[in-house]
């Protein structure tokens, strides 16, 4: 991972930004076979309201934060993020930022789930979403139907591929595919982070924690009312460590370095969401 690849992972939440020319794609006829090992997740959100509270939660268990000044607001669509990067994925809480320019691109964008999934409190959507990524980027991979966008950051003819059943099916967690160019990096080991020379290795810390997590070894998602057999489901529910199931709430649970410390810890019901290191 060179610093530019950094810089792409630091603005990864753009992937939320002002989207444009967006058309529904279909994977039916034309799709190729997909096997579980060609999704993988690339990281994880969670819509929060607020993110001060949010992220102390998390930086108060020995969680490292990306500092505020160094998380990219996204242009366009009236949202940013506060991150936590792991040497595997990594996990962003996101939230409205600029409500204006949010409630326009909502408008625009009516075919996307944005404005669904920040109103999770009211509607009680899904606050989750799953970034994934398919091997070789193979579009034809891609086991549901999904809507095409582009966005003003992106590559000329680069693509984020969003679930179509995100928007129809709000109790699902929201699924979008990332493109190579802006998939989170990845190391084995705190070793190979080290050892992984840059002009500037000032990104390293980030991927440090007080509390020793270094990898998110399971994934489990639980909502309401889910129904198991969409495409979405089935696809997400193939992939090694990920677990969507039903429950009496909304709730995710992440396993770092599978549970190596036995310590765990419960975040509610300021934060949805269960920490085992």
């Amino acid at each position: 991972m060179n610093s530019s690849k950094y810089i792409i992972i630091l603005v990864l939440a753009l992937s939320f930004s002002s989207c444009k020319n967006e058309k529904s794609v279909k994977h039916v006829d034309e799709k190729v076979k997909s096997n579980p090992s060609d999704l993988q997740v690339d990281h994880l959100n969670i819509w929060v309201k607020n993110p001060k509270k949010a992220k102390k939660l998390l930086t108060d268990i020995g969680f490292t934060s990306l500092p505020d000044s160094l998380s990219p607001i996204h242009k366009g669509q009236g949202t940013t993020g506060r991150y936590f990067y792991f040497l595997n994925n990594y996990l962003e809480l996101i939230f409205v930022f600029h409500k204006e320019e949010f409630d326009k691109n909502n408008e625009f964008n009516k075919n996307l789930d944005f404005s669904e999934r920040a109103n999770f409190e009211n509607n009680e959507a899904s606050p989750f979403s799953i970034a994934l990524k398919v091997k070789d980027y193979d579009i034809g991979k891609i086991p549901f139907e999904t809507i095409s966008y582009h966005q003003d950051w992106m590559e000329q003819e680069a693509n984020i591929y969003s679930a179509e059943n995100s928007k129809t099916h709000l109790k699902e967690p929201s699924i979008f595919v990332v493109y190579p160019e802006i998939e989170s990096g990845t190391f084995e080991s705190l070793s190979e982070l080290e050892n992984y020379s840059t002009e500037d290795d000032y990104w390293k810390v980030f991927f440090k924690h007080p509390n020793g997590a270094k990898k998110i070894t399971n994934i489990i998602i639980t909502s309401t009312d889910l129904d198991l057999k969409t495409e979405t489901i089935k696809a997400v529910s193939s992939i090694e460590n990920v677990e969507i199931k039903n429950g009496s709430e909304h709730l995710m649970e992440l396993y770092f370095d599978n549970n190596i410390q036995k310590k765990s810890f419960d975040l509610r019901p300021e934060l949805p969401l269960i920490i085992y290191l």
